[in-house]
């Protein structure tokens, strides 16, 4: 895949974004991570997310000029956001250092991020002249409208620590070198657990994120009934 670093090991996909540098995701990039997303191999269970270098994601490449190029190159970026959320892989973001613009979404919509104490976070369209429309698509359900629009209004860098309250980020390494032990450990903790569990986890929380509580609360009888059916079936944990 153009710009991606793929492997595959015991249901555990590594992608690995970038060449060290600003690590900007081009279209093709976009294009196969949606793809991977949407269509992933039949034994994958969890997709891990990284990236080379001292950075991140610092967003993507810009190069529509027309209004079609601009209207598809806007498409493909919504639709690997709606990938992100509608995928019934766990997604683990590990956040090394600097995310920017599309790259803090791609650590905001993955299930779980893990970030580098020393990363950092930012929304820099308003410097470039340009209302974020997709990332405001999906930013005031996460942190809340007023919030959405300091981040967004200001371009102010904002560090982990802040990340992490907003519920940007999941959850910090200790230090940075202790990364990606940290992220070891969080993945190995999730393989340990059953798949279809954790799609169903997903989609749960998928349905209901726009009902009202007691209608979430009926449908919650519903899949709890026919979870303990299954358990009690003898359902294998792991399956």
């Amino acid at each position: 895949m153009p710009g991606l670093e793929i492997s595959d090991v015991e249901g555990v996909l590594d992608v690995v974004m970038g060449e060290g540098g600003d690590n900007l995701l081009d279209f093709e990039d976009c294009l196969s991570l949606t793809a991977l997303l949407c269509e992933p191999p039949a034994t994958a269970h969890l997709l891990r997310l990284r990236a080379r270098g001292p950075n991140f994601c610092l967003g993507r490449v810009r190069g529509g000029s027309t209004p079609d190029e601009l209207g598809t190159e806007a498409r493909r970026l919504v639709a690997l956001n709606e990938a992100l959320g509608s995928t019934d892989l766990v997604v683990v973001a590990e956040v090394q250092g600097p995310a920017a613009g599309f790259g803090v979404g791609l650590a905001a919509l993955a299930d779980v991020a893990v970030a580098s104490p020393e990363a950092t976070f930012r929304f820099p369209e308003a410097d470039l002249g340009l209302a974020p429309a997709v990332v405001l698509a999906w930013l005031p359900r996460l942190v809340g409208e007023r919030t959405a629009f300091d981040l967004t209004a200001t371009a102010r860098t904002f560090d982990a620590v802040e990340a992490h309250r907003l519920g940007i980020v999941t959850t910090l390494s200790p230090t940075h070198d202790e990364l990606q032990a940290h992220v070891d450990t969080y993945v190995a903790m999730l393989t340990k657990r059953s798949r279809r569990v954790h799609r169903e986890i997903k989609a749960f929380l998928r349905v209901t994120r726009d009902l009202g509580r007691s209608q979430a609360a009926e449908m919650a009888v519903d899949r709890l009934t026919i979870g303990a059916l299954r358990a009690a079936a003898g359902d294998p944990p792991k399956s």
